[in-house]
């Protein structure tokens, strides 16, 4: 009984996630500053990728890597993202990270917005239907994007998450366990690649390593001793970043050249 309780009934004390984590951390104040800011950046890059990586495929191979469901859940979660961030960095009085966060937000919404217009024209008939009419395509997106806004900001607020990183590690653990599984589905390999794969083994190796991870060299909230079920979840993750590699590995080859005359991206 007493081990159930440490695991399922314990929670992380004495130490909570502060605004004041992400003025000192990512500052010259911090002695350990160039590896917090290595570690955000290349965060933050990996991120972008996944979404480059998104509407080059759907423009090129004219099929995305994500479902429908995972472009309107960060459409969502980005559009929240603008202005938590901006009522953060209002809240300290100023700082680089907020006002950054905020804007590399908006570029996040401009990529899902890109990918959902090419959702609902492009993948269509792939995701509705044949004869599934755009207005019904539309509206089943922004139906999904409202149910996700107002959802996440409750679970934001719930959380006390007045930074939303307690949250944001969400979008982490969704991004590597969900495409591999929609992969299988889908049997093919148009509409992802081995560089995509590898990206997102990569958002998994810097979102949950125990020895220095964005989340944890922000807050000793996310360090191990406080937080254990962060990376308990980390090596699930983990299982399920080996499982993309391995879905995609097993997939049928793509054609040497697209029936538009391109070649497909490897």
């Amino acid at each position: 009984m007493d081990l159930i309780d440490r695991i399922f009934a314990s929670y992380p004390t004495g130490v909570d996630l502060r605004l004041s984590d992400f003025t000192y951390s990512p500052s010259l104040q911090n002695p350990h500053f160039a590896l917090a800011l290595s570690a955000l950046i290349i965060t933050f890059a990996l991120g972008f990728l996944v979404y480059v990586y998104s509407f080059v495929l759907v423009v090129r191979e004219k099929s995305a890597p994500y479902p429908l469901w995972m472009h309107t859940f960060y459409c969502a979660a980005d559009f929240m993202g603008i202005w938590v961030f901006l009522a953060a960095n209002h809240a300290v009085g100023g700082f680089w990270f907020f006002m950054l966060g905020a804007i590399g937000e908006v570029v996040w919404v401009g990529f899902e917005v890109f990918c959902l217009y090419h959702a609902v024209t492009t993948e269509r008939a792939a995701i509705f239907g044949p004869e599934a009419p755009l207005r019904h395509a539309v509206l089943v997106a922004l139906a999904q994007i409202a149910i996700f806004f107002v959802s996440l900001n409750f679970l934001r607020v719930e959380l006390g998450d007045v930074s939303m990183f307690k949250f944001w590690i969400f979008t982490q653990v969704i991004i590597v366990c969900a495409p591999g599984l929609f992969w299988r589905e889908r049997g093919t390999r148009l509409g992802t690649c081995w560089q995509l794969v590898i990206v997102l083994v990569l958002v998994c190796v810097m979102s949950f390593n125990p020895l220095g991870n964005m989340w944890s060299l922000i807050s000793p909230y996310f360090a191990p001793e406080n937080n254990p079920w962060f990376y308990v979840m980390g090596a699930v993750v983990a299982c399920f970043a080996a499982y993309d590699v391995y879905v995609y590995a097993r997939l049928p080859k793509k054609p040497a050249v697209l029936p538009n005359g391109k070649k497909p991206i490897f």
